[in-house]
């Protein structure tokens, strides 16, 4: 991604936001790239190169609480309505009306709040990883850990609750190395063991996990996740998980009437399911978009032979899939 590239601008909320920006040619759509935790514009950059190249718009912002944008550690900043609010002011900065939004992991839950609560500014959906999901007023943590332990086995998001944790930020820098060998993993079964359930993040950073990089982690990634965490740190990227914890989330979702719970029937969708997943489970969001909330949708299902990271790993053929999706739109 060209540096000269990059931009900042400040939105309505009054936060600044640096994000990439590539106009497009020959009257092609805009893509707008969201990515997730623990995470910034560049893990979007091989999509970002490739689809540049190839006459489209392309538009990635580093998210609220990383990069070059701003960092608030107040979760109720990271309500989804504020969060879609403040990508329509970047759309509204560049001039831009309609584009097609793409996510990876939390930044599947921001283009999902587009749909909620700007869906005549979006062409399309993507997302990668985490599917679509759906306003929520209700949100009872203990109660999805309870039945997603019966339903698979263990806790999906048991790590959350040390995410809320006050020292959160502080065990992580302690145990740094392990919390990137953890996060970015070499074998992704680990997860249902050192990372998913209750109390099993905090075992494992404290123990000092290691492992061995994974194929799409370079020694350079390594460096550069650090060099940007340490500058950076973690309180406002985890204020993305406190906002969900603390209730800010539901009353958020509270506001949206549920004629507005789902993307339109018009809009074309694209899932792209991480078979080694073991926290965004393909079979979530294969069902979902298997329902009868989607009957009437468009829907384009992929499923990749990589792990939660599959936007690195399989980059090239997501690229391709992407593209001949965004084509036949």
């Amino acid at each position: 991604m060209d540096p000269t590239l990059f931009k900042d601008t400040t939105v309505s909320r009054g936060f600044n936001y640096h994000y990439y920006y590539s106009p497009a040619k020959d009257a092609k759509s805009t893509i707008v790239f969201h990515h997730g935790f623990p995470s910034a514009s560049r893990d979007w950059r091989f999509a970002a190169t490739y689809f540049q190249e190839r006459g489209y718009g392309v538009l990635v912002p580093d998210m609220l609480g990383y990069g070059g944008t701003a960092k608030p550690v107040d979760p109720a900043s990271y309500e989804g309505s504020g969060i879609a609010r403040d990508i329509i002011d970047i759309l509204d900065a560049e001039k831009l009306d309609k584009v097609i939004a793409i996510g990876h992991d939390w930044g599947s839950r921001a283009v999902s709040k587009l749909a909620t609560w700007f869906p005549e500014r979006v062409l399309a959906y993507a997302f990668f990883a985490l599917p679509y999901t759906p306003p929520n007023p209700v949100n009872d943590y203990e109660e999805f850990l309870k039945i997603s332990k019966e339903k698979y086995g263990y806790e999906l998001y048991g790590y959350w609750e040390f995410f809320a944790a006050a020292d959160a930020e502080k065990v992580i820098f302690d145990h740094f190395d392990a919390f990137i060998a953890l996060f970015h993993p070499s074998d992704p079964d680990v997860w249902v063991t050192k990372l998913a359930p209750l109390g099993a993040l905090r075992k494992t950073l404290t123990s000092d996990y290691s492992a061995p990089r994974p194929a799409y982690w370079s020694e350079e990634d390594n460096k550069l996740f650090k060099e940007t965490f340490r500058k950076d740190g973690f309180e406002a990227p985890l204020a993305w998980y406190r906002v969900q914890t603390s209730g800010f989330s539901a009353k958020d979702d509270a506001k949206v009437p549920k004629s507005d719970y789902y993307p339109p029937a018009s809009s074309p969708i694209f899932f792209g399911a991480a078979r080694y997943d073991r926290i965004c489970l393909p079979s979530i969001g294969v069902d979902l978009f298997e329902s009868d909330a989607f009957k009437d949708h468009n829907v384009t299902v992929k499923e990749y032979d990589g792990d939660h990271w599959l936007i690195l790993s399989h980059a090239d053929q997501i690229n391709r899939d992407l593209e001949a999706w965004i084509t036949g739109l």
